[in-house]
C-alpha cells in the first residue's frame, strides 16, 4: 500500500479534531479515548507514516530505537542492548529501548508505532516465533533504517551468531580431546531452525571418533529435560552429555550433583562470557560475546561495520 504524507492539519480535518489534539497525540500526551480512536482510524486507513523532517533540522540528533520482546532471557539481551549502546554515542545518536511482547501481532503494532515516529534506524530482536506478517511487514518498511539480530529477512541487515560454526568447532574439540566414547546430544527439534535444527546438525556431522545418540525437546525447558535425563543415563549411559543451551545443562548439572554422579561425566555448557561457567561448571564451555555482537549492530546500522572476531570463543 502506498504511505500517504499528510500533515497534522490535513489529520485533524479528517478525524474531526482540533491540531493541538493531533500534536499530543504524536507527542505521547493524554487525549480521550475517542479522540485517539479517530485518528487511529485516520492513519489505519492512509497507511500514513508523519513526516518529521521539519523538526529535525533544528536539531543535528538522530533516533534510533531498540525493540525488544519480553523474555526470560533479558541479562543476554542487555549485554546487546549495552554493546549497540555503546557503538551509537560517538555519533550523536538519541538511543531507545522499546520493549515490546513476545507475540507477533502485539510486536507488529508496536513497531507500526515506532515506523510512524520516522526514525533514523530501528534495531529489532525478534520474538522466537515470528509470524510470517511480521516478516513481511518488516520487508515492507522504506522509511528508516533496519537492521534484525539473529535472523536472516531478505532485503533486511542482520547480525547473526553463527550456530553451526560453533557447534562444529565444539564437535572438533571434543574429537581432539576425546575418542571412542559415546556422548549424548540433549537439544531441541528441527522446528527451532537455530537453536534445534542448525545445532545439532551441524555438531552432529562433525563428530567422526565417538557415537552420538540425539535427544530432541519440544521446548527449552527444564521439565522436557527432566523428562528423559534417567532415560539418558541409564539406558545410553554416555560419557559426555553435550547441551545446547544453557538452561539444558543448568538442569543436566542441577541433576548429576542431586544424585552424586557429576564427576563421572563429561559435560559442556553455552552461555554469557565470564558468568555461565561458575552455574554449571562443565568441562567444555561456549562462551559468547553478547557486548560485541551489539558493538556490531550498532556499527552495521551506521555502515561502519567492522570485520571482528568470532563472537564466541571455546574452552
Amino acid at each position: 500500500m502506498k504511505k500517504t504524507k499528510m500533515t497534522y492539519h490535513d489529520i485533524a480535518k479528517k478525524a474531526g479534531v482540533g491540531i493541538g489534539t493531533v500534536s499530543r497525540y504524536f507527542n505521547d500526551y493524554n487525549i480521550s479515548k475517542e479522540a485517539k480512536a479517530k485518528i487511529n482510524k485516520v492513519l489505519n486507513e492512509t497507511d500514513y507514516i508523519p513526516n518529521f523532517a521539519a523538526s529535525n533540522i533544528k536539531k543535528p540528533s538522530k533516533d534510533v530505537y531498540l525493540i525488544l520482546p519480553y523474555n526470560n532471557d533479558e541479562t543476554a539481551n542487555m549485554e546487546i542492548v549495552n554493546g549497540v549502546k555503546s557503538s551509537l554515542t560517538a555519533d550523536n545518536i538519541n538511543f531507545f529501548i522499546f520493549l515490546s511482547s513476545s507475540e507477533s501481532e502485539i510486536y507488529q503494532k508496536d513497531l507500526k508505532y515506532l515506523t510512524m515516529r520516522n526514525p533514523f534506524g530501528i534495531v529489532l530482536l525478534l520474538p522466537k516465533h515470528t509470524s510470517k506478517d511480521l516478516i513481511l511487514q518488516i520487508q515492507d518498511i522504506k522509511s528508516t533504517n533496519l537492521i534484525v539480530y539473529n535472523r536472516n529477512i531478505e532485503g533486511v541487515k542482520s547480525v547473526n551468531i553463527d550456530d553451526k560454526e560453533m557447534f562444529k568447532e565444539l564437535a572438533l574439540k571434543i574429537e581432539t580431546d576425546y575418542k571412542n566414547e559415546k556422548i549424548a546430544f540433549i537439544g531441541l527439534n528441527k522446528e527451532d531452525i537455530t537453536t534445534g535444527k542448525y545445532r545439532s546438525e551441524s555438531f552432529t556431522e562433525n563428530i567422526k571418533n565417538n557415537k552420538v545418540q540425539n535427544y530432541l525437546l519440544k521446548q527449552n525447558s527444564f521439565d522436557d529435560v527432566e523428562e528423559i535425563i534417567h532415560k539418558i543415563i541409564k539406558d545410553y549411559n554416555p560419557k559426555i552429555i553435550v547441551s545446547a543451551t544453557h538452561t539444558i545443562s543448568m538442569y543436566v548439572y542441577g541433576h548429576l550433583m542431586e544424585n552424586k554422579i557429576r564427576n563421572d561425566f563429561i559435560t559442556t555448557d553455552i552461555g554469557r562470557m565470564g558468568k555461565s561457567q561458575y552455574l554449571t561448571n562443565s568441562d567444555i564451555n561456549i562462551f559468547i560475546d553478547y557486548f560485541l555482537i551489539g558493538y556490531q549492530i550498532g556499527n552495521k546500522l551506521l555502515n561502519k561495520e567492522k570485520k571482528m572476531e568470532n563472537f564466541f570463543k571455546i574452552i
